[in-house]
């Protein structure tokens, strides 16, 4: 699976559960910009730490 994927998946998820990014980025202890790029499968050296944390919110939902 290669990062454009995943932050498809991730975005999908965030609006399944009526989620907008500012909020999720907040639960997930990352910036908004962050967030963005990692939906757009973008993300720098520290997108794993970024989809790590992403995953694991949405994962608790």
């Amino acid at each position: 699976m290669n990062l454009e994927e995943i932050g498809k998946q991730i975005r999908e998820r965030r609006k399944e559960l009526k989620i907008d990014q500012m909020t999720l980025a907040a639960l997930a202890g990352i910036g908004i910009n962050a967030l963005g790029r990692l939906e757009r499968g973008t993300g720098n050296p520290r997108f794993e730490m970024y989809k790590s944390r992403v995953n694991s919110f949405l994962s608790m939902r």
